[in-house]
């Protein structure tokens, strides 16, 4: 798997929008305990974001910053070959939240039978 700076800025940010154990969920499926700490290594210290994570999160849009980052997941698994299969699941993870997000839709499939009226999809509609 190829490390590309926008998969990491994307992760990171993420990552900082949510939190640590609530930015990865899926449908109940949550992410390996030793990814988490994998990632807690990395970019956190006594639970707070580490400089080059923060500094990201203050300027997301810093090719330095973004580098800055991408050169730490490198590192760390250059360092350990192990780590690659903890990337690889925060990955798939990430990509599966960005497909349930960009492909979800309010669609109702049946037949409505509620008292009263009842607004049912984007154009607001009142049956």
């Amino acid at each position: 798997m190829i490390i590309t700076t926008a998969l990491v800025t994307t992760f990171l940010l993420k990552l900082g929008e949510k939190g640590l154990e609530k930015a990865f969920e899926t449908g109940g499926e949550k992410i390996s305990e030793n990814s988490i700490n994998w990632i807690k290594g990395l970019f956190f210290k006594d639970g707070k974001p580490k400089k080059a994570l923060k500094e990201l999160q203050d300027e997301p849009d810093n090719k330095g910053k973004q580098e800055i980052a991408k050169s730490i997941f490198e590192n760390s698994i250059e360092e350990n070959g192990e780590n690659m299969k903890y990337f690889e699941e925060l990955v798939e993870k990430l990509h599966q939240i960005q497909n349930t997000t960009s492909y979800s839709k309010n669609i109702v499939t049946g037949n409505i039978t509620s008292g009263g009226s009842s607004i049912v999809g984007d154009g607001n509609v009142i049956n």
